[in-house]
């Protein structure tokens, strides 16, 4: 298991995009230090995840450019499941996440990446 990601269970494709089930061990590097007695998954790190699992299911190229719209509603505790819905529209070049489980939304916001063709992204 890669120690900074997540075990994806399940994904579900549809028209909008693509729905992966996670689950989120208590035993990923990221929990440590954040906060001790009470750990939870970094904001950063759940940005980064979009960044990278979207790079892996759709044709993104070009590199970072902002983030837009970025809301934490709820922490992500350890041994969590929850799922990310990624969306990709080329023509406005961003990536839309949104976590959300049982509990209801965790986090969402919008990626865009700069039209540089030859790069891919490295989030």
């Amino acid at each position: 298991m890669n120690e900074a990601l997540p075990i994806i269970r399940a994904e579900t494709r549809g028209d909008a995009g693509i729905t992966l089930h996670l689950f989120v061990p208590a035993e990923l590097s990221l929990f440590a230090g954040h906060f001790p007695g009470f750990p939870l998954l970094p904001g950063v790190a759940q940005i980064h995840w979009a960044a990278q699992l979207g790079a892996a299911h759709f044709p993104i190229n070009g590199g970072f450019s902002r983030l837009l719209n970025i809301k934490f509603q709820k922490p992500v505790l350890p041994d969590s499941e929850m799922d990310l819905a990624l969306h990709w529209d080329s023509a406005r070049r961003q990536l839309t996440f949104t976590y959300t489980s049982a509990a209801g939304c965790h986090a969402s916001g919008k990626i865009e990446f700069a039209a540089n063709v030859n790069n891919r992204v490295d989030a």
